[in-house]
């Protein structure tokens, strides 16, 4: 029997000694041979809703349980005082440093020791999943700071000098990666949202001070054994996870058939994001797939393609200037109650379904609104660049007229134009991705591979958009708009004629 058979056999009879319930009709499998490690199948056909298996909440390991929370008097607090990352990760590295020691030591062992997730790839290896957003998601810096924080200062006020020398950074960066990939988050039963409220009135300099911490959270982050080992797969998830008072109960979303494997899901999440957290991806594309549209493109777009006799720096001043009046806008602020930020964001998610965020929608729509408008007078153009309150009134106008035309789902024709040019502008970018063939099976995929699956399902996003954008909005011709829009202006124009006749 090789290490990772034992190694299984060995956290098999570890559950069944802990666990209140393990169904007969479910085994651990070995996966190896489709690159999935270990899973769960069933043995026997299941049936929907029946009951996989049951633990009891002491059985899962956070900081109520764990033993660094109880080495001295006090450490509870000390920990409760971190978020719910910082706390887990000393939790979990002082378990994996006692080693044969500790009572997860069956569980440990069947952990990963190596891991594919983004924080592991090298700089050259990243280089390969541009022009991905995802990158600026991937957060080592923040898991150093992290890490500064916690070594050797939490450490020592918990009292394990060993676990100062045991948890270097890059074992610091494996616990992390192991809790990013196997974590759940478990409502806390010791939570009153009474005392919440008490602590609310009692202890609000305290809440000011540092409102992510435990204390306040509502949930703990744990570590839950044999829920972990399932697979994850969006398509195909049949299994789902839920919290009684005193248990967590695995349970069967749909039949599932005799040797079938069976999946849970980490989140509604694209293959972007299983590959920065989980270091996989699923094939053909997960079934939340996205892309992101960032607003630079859409500045490029606009930029490029109206008021050419003007300098390009004038032309991007215009653009920052107007985007910046938008962001501002009152009457957004008023009207889009359930929108906190306004609707220019830093970057725009294009679905796999062709649908694009009503946010996006309507900034495109304005800014054709306000383009298609001064482009037909360039000294009037001209004269709204350099006059920011004459700008600002425009601009507000272009707002209103907009806002009621989208709000009705109706879009003019040159929106529609200018958004595909926009995401067209976007594909561009993805350079040879946009012609990567992606794979008809799993196999061992290197770095480079996982990187081009990545940005292939990216760009099949965008391309839907300019496919298959939603029926359900109205095109119009812009003129009936600009006309409305620009009613004002023609007035001032035809005053100021008639003063200047002799």
């Amino acid at each position: 029997m090789d290490s990772f058979a034992t190694s299984t056999a060995a956290f098999e009879s570890w559950l069944h000694r802990h666990y209140d319930y393990i169904s007969d009709d479910i085994e651990i499998a070995d996966l190896r041979n489709s690159h999935e490690g270990r899973g769960l199948r069933a043995r026997n056909d299941i049936q929907k809703d029946t009951v996989l298996f049951r633990l009891a909440r002491d059985h899962i390991l956070n900081i109520r349980t764990a033993a660094l929370g109880k080495l001295k008097p006090g450490n509870q607090e000390v920990l409760e005082t971190l978020n719910q990352w910082e706390a887990l990760i000393l939790c979990l590295a002082y378990e994996m440093m006692l080693g044969e020691e500790s009572q997860w030591s069956s569980y440990l062992a069947v952990l990963p020791e190596k891991f594919n997730s983004l924080m592991f790839w090298s700089s050259e290896e990243l280089e390969k999943l541009k022009p991905s957003n995802v990158l600026q998601r991937i957060g080592r810096e923040q898991a150093e700071q992290m890490y500064s924080k916690l070594v050797p200062e939490y450490c020592l006020r918990l009292g394990s000098k060993k676990l100062v020398e045991y948890l270097t950074l890059d074992r610091f960066h494996v616990v992390a990666s192991i809790i990013m990939s196997y974590s759940f988050d478990v409502d806390d039963p010791e939570d009153d949202p009474e005392d919440d409220a008490q602590d609310g009135e009692d202890e609000e300099e305290e809440l000011e001070i540092d409102q992510e911490c435990i204390k306040y959270d509502g949930y703990l982050k744990s570590m839950v054994p044999l829920a972990d080992t399932l697979n994850s797969n969006t398509h195909l998830v049949n299994a789902n996870l839920s919290y009684e008072n005193d248990a967590l109960v695995m349970t069967a979303t749909k039949d599932i058939k005799e040797g079938e494997q069976i999946y849970n899901i980490y989140g509604e999440l694209p293959n972007s994001e299983i590959l920065r957290k989980y270091g996989y991806v699923e094939l053909p594309a997960s079934k939340y797939e996205f892309a992101e549209l960032p607003l630079t493109v859409i500045k490029q777009t606009f930029v490029e393609n109206y008021l050419s006799s003007m300098d390009r720096k004038i032309r991007e001043a215009l653009f920052d200037k107007t985007a910046g009046l938008i962001s501002e806008s009152e009457y957004l602020d008023e009207s889009l109650e359930d929108q906190d930020g306004g609707i220019v964001l830093d970057a725009y998610e294009v679905f796999a379904d062709a649908d694009v965020l009503p946010e996006l929608l309507l900034l495109v729509q304005i800014l054709t609104t306000f383009y298609e408008s001064v482009e037909t007078d360039s000294k009037w153009a001209k004269k709204l660049a350099r006059t920011r309150s004459e700008l600002e009134a425009f601009i507000n106008r272009c707002i209103l007229k907009s806002f009621q035309l989208v709000e009705k789902k109706i879009i003019t024709s040159k929106c529609v134009a200018n958004l595909y040019k926009c995401v067209e502008g976007r594909i561009a970018q993805y350079g040879a991705a946009q012609d990567y063939e992606i794979p008809a099976s799993y196999r061992e995929f290197d770095r480079a591979e996982l990187a081009a699956i990545v940005l292939r399902c990216e760009v099949n996003c965008l391309r839907n958009v300019l496919n298959n954008f939603p029926e359900k909005y109205e095109r119009i011709d812009d003129s009936k708009l600009l006309k409305n829009v620009l009613k004002r202006k023609a007035e001032a124009d035809a005053h100021k004629h008639k003063k200047q006749k002799p």
